[in-house]
């Protein structure tokens, strides 16, 4: 536990502390950053992978569905829950939110990267792209359920958002070179210069992706309903990668694809699901309140994770 703790989320802490700190000294502007990462390093980094990546076999396909699959079980998992804790409305979109959709992009590709090296790393990629689909679709969908007379609007704004989401153009630019015969390792000339370009913005990513973590952070929040929190928090950090091994042994899974899947399943929530929960006003001091208590908490859970499925 203490050797996962210093090879893989050490470096970790250690770039996002910075990001706390300059957030705690400086004026920066988050939204700027989080634009920065979406619409240029994001999509740079999905599109270098994809065409670095061996595709022949079954995990990639494999790493999309179990995506999709840990969402679902987090949502049987809340509603369950939620009808026996007698919960309803609005607490159970927050509930829903910060359950179904985790970090796997500023905490989770960085962590694959430094746990399970450039195998894991690609593995990452494919869980990440699924995820920030179905959060930009799904999440929209499901917060604004909560919110009164929200459905309506919200249903019409999810195929607008997908239209404007970078990493899937990224995604298919290139399947498409890679349709075309394009491979990074044989590329001359022009085409060699332009993918080395690309390739160099992409290296700027996962840095960023923690720093921008550490920003969020260091914008500090009050924790609100802490009984909730930390409810939300142990389905998040301790239900979820527990139900994740078990779906992935029974899509077949193991060794790496196994090992990334469950660490991906167990990263506290994902960030941007504050800004559904304020847009939405479902809960939202709620949905901060986890985020902040999931990151934290992670450090520790994170690292008992990792010393059982490396």
């Amino acid at each position: 536990m203490i050797a996962v703790l210093v090879d893989v989320l050490l470096p970790i802490a250690v770039v996002a502390s910075a990001g706390f700190a300059l957030r705690r000294a400086l004026p920066l502007d988050l939204m700027t950053l989080n634009r920065l990462m979406i619409y240029g390093l994001s999509p740079a980094l999905i599109f270098v992978a994809l065409l670095r990546a061996d595709l022949s076999g079954p995990d990639a396909g494999r790493m999309l569905f179990f995506s999709v699959g840990v969402i679902g079980l987090m949502a049987i998992t809340v509603w369950l829950s939620a009808m026996a804790l007698r919960l309803r409305g609005k607490e159970v979109t927050a509930l829903l939110l910060t359950s179904m959709f985790m970090n796997s992009g500023n905490y989770g590709l960085p962590a694959s990267r430094f746990a399970f090296g450039e195998t894991g790393f690609t593995l990452g990629v494919f869980y990440f792209i699924m995820q920030s689909i179905m959060a930009q679709t799904l999440g929209v969908g499901v917060a604004a359920a909560g919110a009164a007379g929200g459905g309506r609007r919200a249903w019409r704004q999810v195929g607008n958002r997908l239209l404007h989401m970078p990493q899937i153009y990224a995604v298919a630019g290139a399947l498409l070179l890679r349709g075309l015969g394009f491979h990074p390792a044989t590329a001359t000339g022009v085409a060699r210069s332009l993918f080395e370009g690309v390739a160099l913005l992409s290296e700027a990513a996962l840095p960023v992706m923690l720093l921008i973590l550490g920003v969020q952070l260091g914008a500090g929040a009050p924790i609100v309903q802490p009984t909730m929190v930390a409810f939300a928090t142990a389905i998040r950090l301790v239900v979820s990668p527990i139900l994740a091994f078990g779906l992935g042994r029974l899509l077949g899974m193991d060794g790496v694809a196994l090992g990334v899947g469950v660490m991906m399943a167990g990263m506290p929530t994902a960030v941007n699901t504050t800004i559904l929960a304020i847009e939405f006003d479902t809960r939202p001091q709620l949905v901060v309140s986890t985020v902040v208590v999931s990151s934290f908490a992670s450090l520790v859970t994170l690292s008992v994770l990792l010393s059982l499925v490396r």
